[in-house]
């Protein structure tokens, strides 16, 4: 058993609300789904399902990605499996809350979210190392050290974590200062530990994998954007361009860029915002639609995110 203890401080508001779906609360279910997605998003050089030996029947050649999900975090329904990654969240005096936009170009839309600046505590405990094949380690304390990271860093919790909100940055790890600058090598840097298929090209990190993907949202590319004046400004820019390209391309947006209508598929394009000079980060996922798959264009993510970097 291995732990590891960051304290993270609210870079936005975020509007994470407790069971009753209401009152704000960071809860570590919410801390545990958001470190599975990313680390889904990040092995995207496997296969969904386990390969099998077609000659001894039965034999697992290649551990497929729901497989190794399952035995890291836990199962459910006919994968039953306990987590082997316990959760804990140890807020920092009483949080404080207060109203704030949800939607900056539609600011009637308001709720209740965690002020920026509030800090909390995350404890991450590592019930035992998953080693594969040859005895080789596969998923041990730093792998889940890089992926908390990770997961703070291209995205967040809470609602419209996907454009803005919610962004979450480290201040320490296990009492240690955590003040490196967020630069495409030490995000390369934290990727490596996870997968071996990203590497950096020009302005991006970009996924370079030559086999054959799943057909899901995996990260393709990560950008780092322009610096702004403050919080408020970056989240208006993210904010004001996802209304002008949904206006703009209309029916194709949906597809293109996510929806929540008639079924939801959650957006393609991750927006964050990360500490220091106040910079947006861009993480560009898969795309695969739930439908419309004929009118999704790349030019729609494009466009949206040049207003923006």
């Amino acid at each position: 058993m291995q732990t590891i203890t960051f304290t993270c401080k609210v870079l936005t508001p975020m509007f994470l609300n407790g069971a009753d779906g209401q009152t704000p609360e960071i809860r570590a279910p919410s801390i545990k789904g958001a470190i599975r997605f990313w680390w889904r998003a990040l092995n995207g050089h496997l296969p969904l399902l386990d390969i099998l030996d077609k000659q001894e029947k039965g034999k697992v050649i290649v551990k497929g990605l729901k497989s190794l999900e399952t035995e890291i975090f836990g199962g459910s329904g006919d994968t039953v499996q306990r987590s082997n990654v316990i959760i804990q969240v140890i807020p920092n005096g009483k949080l404080q809350t207060s109203t704030h936009e949800l939607v900056p170009h539609k600011p009637f839309m308001k709720g209740d979210a965690f002020n920026p600046g509030s800090t909390f505590d995350v404890k991450l405990t590592l019930l035992k190392e998953i080693k594969g094949e040859k005895d080789i380690l596969y998923f041990g304390l730093d792998h889940l050290k890089s992926i908390f990271m990770l997961s703070c860093y291209l995205g967040g919790l809470g609602k419209r974590v996907r454009r803005g909100m919610g962004s979450v940055d480290i201040l320490n790890i296990d009492d240690k200062p955590e003040n490196r600058p967020i630069t495409l090598p030490l995000l390369l840097s934290l990727i490596e530990n996870l997968s071996p298929f990203y590497q950096i090209n020009g302005e991006k990190i970009v996924f370079n994998y030559s086999g054959r993907s799943p057909q899901y949202g995996y990260v393709t590319q990560i950008q780092l954007g322009k610096t702004y004046p403050d919080h408020y400004s970056v989240l208006k820019t993210i904010s004001n361009a996802t209304h002008i390209t949904k206006e703009k391309y209309r029916f194709a947006y949906d597809p293109s860029m996510g929806h929540a209508f008639k079924g939801r598929y959650a957006s393609p394009v991750y927006t964050s915002v990360i500490k220091g000079s106040v910079r947006p980060i861009i993480t560009t996922l898969n795309l695969a639609p739930d439908r419309d798959a004929n009118e999704a264009r790349l030019s729609i993510q494009q466009d949206f995110k040049e207003q923006i970097l």
